[in-house]
């Protein structure tokens, strides 16, 4: 077991501290996935809470943990490190600087994604989106890998959802939408 401590920053700006007491590291991809994830998606303070609440043990930090995560929900940024705590003084402070890591697996590719990535290279995130939106429900399974995969490599710079049965840009920090008069 791989235990982290989490150094949250709340979409409202408020502070919290929890710890993920499980399949911590990024390379075995349950907490990317399963929460770093989910999220990184929500922008509303109660529901982040609720997810926090059913994933990890809030208001406490462990002195055994292993990696530490500082998780800035306002700006969707997350940095990792090695956690280490000192028992003379009962403090804890980061260590090596390991977001490279959590960058590494973010921007992994399977074959397909590459075979998808190639494919739709041509199109921008706005020209995928309304290229999904144009086809039936369920034929759009190699674009709506490409976007989940541009999704997860722009390290929150990019996201989107499904709003109905239309495919909408939550935002996308590098290319913004142009303002209308």
């Amino acid at each position: 077991m791989t235990r982290s401590n989490l150094y949250i920053k709340l979409s409202n700006g408020k502070k919290i501290n929890a710890v993920a007491d499980s399949s911590s590291a990024p390379e075995q991809g349950y907490i990317v996935e399963h929460f770093l994830f989910p999220l990184l998606r929500l922008s509303d303070t109660q529901k982040e809470l609720d997810l926090l609440q059913e994933t990890c043990t809030l208001n406490e930090l462990r002195s055994n943990a292993t990696y530490c995560y500082t998780i800035n929900l306002r700006k969707k940024i997350v940095r990792f490190y090695e956690e280490n705590y000192d028992y003379r003084t009962d403090t804890f402070r980061k260590g090596k600087n390991l977001t490279k890591r959590y960058i590494k697996y973010l921007q992994k590719e399977s074959d397909l994604e590459k075979a998808v990535k190639a494919q739709f290279a041509h199109l921008s995130n706005r020209q995928l989106v309304k290229r999904i939106n144009s086809l039936p429900d369920f034929k759009w399974n190699d674009e709506g890998t490409e976007l989940y995969r541009r999704m997860r490599v722009s390290i929150g710079r990019f996201d989107y959802a499904m709003r109905g049965n239309t495919m909408v840009i939550i935002y996308d920090l590098d290319n913004p939408q142009p303002k209308s008069h």
